[in-house]
């Protein structure tokens, strides 16, 4: 996983960018040319291309070659129910930043748990989210400061380390004093700040956090938490989705249908999370959807 990978997934789409990739949309996209929707077109063996852009755990090319990941297993099961089969995928390696306006062109679906915005789904048909993924803080072991969350530790005099451009660098400016900021471009850097004594905790999502502590010792990281919004005192909830054109909205919302059962299956919904360090109290979504995180520009 790269960390530049990292850093885009967690930029917050402008909403220019969002009019950008609407615009881009509009282009000639490979069902336009003919014949049914993707959606039949998959049912009658066609080919998908599918788009991710390499960041674990979500979609990420393994050890062996093949693209594996969370977001991955879960819907490539989704389209098996739907009688589309592993093989019939073309997975398409791309950058973060062309993820949506590459949509209809270079590929067909993206699923690379992409989280669900207001900005984004102005440009694109969401489905609902497969997992949830709430932030945490990486400390040195033993956590000396005594942090457990993001919005109370800027009560205390603990320097925060954020990546730079990330919703954790955004609202760490609202919240604390800026020399209580240390910003950095990936999280390896930021772990290095931590380790020298520059900072106190580092703020970032979850599974990001956990797999970089997995093998280091002198690392722990918190329980999850939700960051909350200074303007509103909301919870702002990070969740994740596979990705449609919005002329492809009835194949969006037959994998609603399948993703549904399976959530309501949490065995199995664990069964394909939990290798990835998914757990049913902390990521299941638990009927969230696409259009209560996009309640004015769902489509």
């Amino acid at each position: 996983m790269s960390n530049e990978m990292q850093l885009n997934r967690r930029h917050l789409l402008l909403g220019g960018s969002a009019g950008a990739a609407a615009l881009a949309l509009g282009a000639c996209s490979r069902t336009d040319a003919g014949g049914g929707g993707l959606l039949d077109e998959a049912r009658d063996g066609a080919t998908i291309r599918v788009a991710y852009a390499d960041e674990a755990p979500y979609a990420y090319t393994g050890d062996d070659g093949a693209v594996t990941g969370q977001s991955v297993d879960t819907q490539l099961y989704l389209l098996e129910q739907l009688g589309i089969k592993a093989d019939q995928i073309e997975w398409k390696l791309t950058e973060w930043d062309s993820l949506i306006t590459g949509l209809g062109t270079n590929h067909d679906i993206v699923i690379a748990g992409m989280y669900v915005t207001p900005e984004r789904c102005e440009a694109v048909a969401f489905a609902n989210p497969d997992y949830v993924m709430p932030d945490a803080l990486m400390t040195l072991a033993g956590n000396p400061g005594g942090y457990t969350d993001f919005n109370s530790m800027a009560g205390t005099d603990g320097v925060v380390g954020v990546m730079n451009g990330t919703s954790e660098h955004e609202i760490a400016d609202q919240i604390y004093d800026e020399g209580r900021i240390n910003v950095q471009a990936n999280l390896d850097s930021l772990i290095l700040e931590l380790k020298a004594g520059r900072c106190d905790a580092i703020a970032l999502t979850s599974a990001n956090l956990r797999l970089a502590a997995a093998d280091d010792p002198e690392l722990e990281v918190s329980e999850g938490f939700w960051l909350v919004d200074p303007a509103t005192g909301e919870d702002i909830i990070g969740a994740g989705a596979a990705v449609f054109q919005p002329s492809d909205a009835d194949f969006r919302d037959a994998v609603n249908d399948e993703l549904e059962k399976l959530l309501g299956d949490t065995a199995k919904w664990e069964e394909l999370t939990g290798p990835y360090g998914f757990t049913l109290e902390e990521n299941h979504p638990d009927g969230l959807t696409a259009e209560d995180l996009c309640p004015d520009t769902y489509q």
